[in-house]
């Protein structure tokens, strides 16, 4: 019963995600053009954001997806996986991180009601964030260039 009942909330995330909000956000998002494509960033140096973002998006059979780029690069910063719980977690680090977008308030109330198991992670998320540097003001261009492990140094604290 519980499989069937994450299978049903599984549909119901995907089909809010990639057929209602990413397609809505898409026409009023603009952000800056990134300049890397993932042959780019697979050439970087080791350890910085950009090969390691091309690389955790191999492993995962992921595509680097245009105008989601710094989206991305903050899973790899903030080392929250790129699935539900981990999407859903991130949004409530960006919840406490005094982000309050209409993609983070909504992920935040949906996955609320969706994944009562993850209540007390999405708190200490929620904690982390108010702790955590502002990610405003970044270059994502520049940014990729950078260590990351330098960069969880800076925006995610312990």
């Amino acid at each position: 019963m519980i499989k069937k009942i994450k299978y049903v909330r599984s549909k119901v995330l995907e089909f809010l995600t990639h057929k209602i909000a990413l397609p809505l956000i898409g026409k009023f998002r603009t952000k800056p053009k990134f300049n890397f494509a993932m042959n780019d960033l697979l050439a970087l140096d080791e350890g910085t954001l950009g090969k390691d973002l091309a690389i955790y998006l191999n492993k995962m059979n992921f595509k680097l997806l245009l105008n989601y780029e710094q989206h991305v690069c903050k899973h790899i910063i903030l080392q929250y996986e790129m699935d539900e719980a981990g999407e859903a977690r991130m949004q409530f680090y960006f919840l406490g991180n005094r982000h309050y977008s209409i993609p983070v308030l909504s992920t935040c109330f949906i996955t609320f009601f969706l994944m009562p198991e993850y209540w007390k992670q999405f708190k200490l998320d929620y904690q982390k964030g108010k702790k955590g540097k502002p990610f405003e003001e970044i270059d994502y261009n520049v940014i990729v260039l950078l260590k990351t492990n330098e960069l969880r140094k800076i925006y995610k604290p312990c």
